[in-house]
């Protein structure tokens, strides 16, 4: 790569030392060129994410871009820097008339790289679809979290205690997308066979309004009161739902149940018991 410095080399016989500083070379320029090229289009991105706004869809569709960017400058920078390496060693020709002189070898490569293929077919019609994206909640191959990264090999979700999964593309056979549309809380809670479910429903249903007014800028829509969904011998179990924003479903639901079991309490209203009969022997 720098005709002096192998010159230099050529004249003390170290030419295999001339090959080592050029493949050191050319990798670290592929290392440069890659971080160089991803930091170029993030700042070319900064000005696209500011005319989108609050659109959250669109900009985790350029994220998503982005990450797609990254990946590919990062493969091809790499593989170019893996060939000049190879004609740096002067195995070129001699991989060419192994592979050429075993067909045995071609047919491994090939078996070997069906999950490959396999992965990045997969990985572009995902892509292609606008089926995930940066950012969005989904449920992946069995594995539920925050998409972090998205390519044509892998997709990286986040679960919700912090663990990273990484998922090859042609794993995936199922997609729950839970970012797309509005998601609905269901917020149940069950109350004792002897209260007056009526009663039990408006107060469970007056939470979720207080709930609503309370978040009502954040996307929220107004609780719907569906009723009893089911009476068992243990007691009868109330439903009221409201539509929101992906990921706030958890947390209308555990303040709506909270506040609906201290007036439960303050009026009397008994949840679900269990009784038990114990008998002295004889009897």
């Amino acid at each position: 790569m720098i005709p002096a410095l192998d010159a230099y080399f050529a004249e003390n016989n170290l030419e295999w030392l001339s090959a080592l500083v050029n493949i050191l070379l050319v990798f670290l320029l592929a290392g440069i060129l890659t971080r160089l090229s991803s930091r170029l289009a993030r700042r070319m991105a900064k000005g696209r994410l500011s005319r989108y706004g609050q659109d959250d869809t669109a900009a985790r569709r350029l994220e998503t871009g982005l990450s797609l960017f990254e990946g590919l400058a990062k493969y091809v920078f790499y593989f170019i820097a893996a060939a000049i390496a190879v004609g740096e060693l002067g195995l070129t020709s001699t991989m060419t008339s192994m592979l050429a002189a075993a067909g045995i070898g071609s047919l491994a490569l090939g078996i070997g790289a069906q999950s490959l293929i396999r992965d990045i077919a997969a990985g572009f019609f995902i892509l292609f679809e606008g089926i995930l994206s940066v950012g969005d909640y989904v449920l992946v191959a069995g594995v539920e979290g925050i998409v972090e990264d998205v390519n044509l090999r892998t997709v990286t979700v986040r679960g919700y205690r912090g663990e990273k999964n990484v998922i090859p593309n042609g794993a995936i056979s199922t997609i729950t997308n839970y970012s797309r549309d509005d998601y609905l809380a269901v917020i149940e809670l069950a109350v004792a066979q002897e209260t007056d479910a009526d009663r039990a429903l408006d107060i469970l249903y007056e939470e979720a309004l207080a709930v609503y007014e309370k978040m009502k800028g954040e996307g929220v829509q107004k609780p719907e009161r569906v009723g009893i969904t089911q009476v068992a011998e243990s007691g009868v179990t109330l439903r009221v739902t409201m539509k929101a924003n992906a990921m706030q479903q958890w947390a209308i639901s555990r303040e709506t149940i909270r506040r609906a079991r201290l007036r439960y309490a303050e009026a009397g209203i008994r949840t679900p018991h269990s009784t038990v009969l114990l008998r002295e022997e004889g009897k």
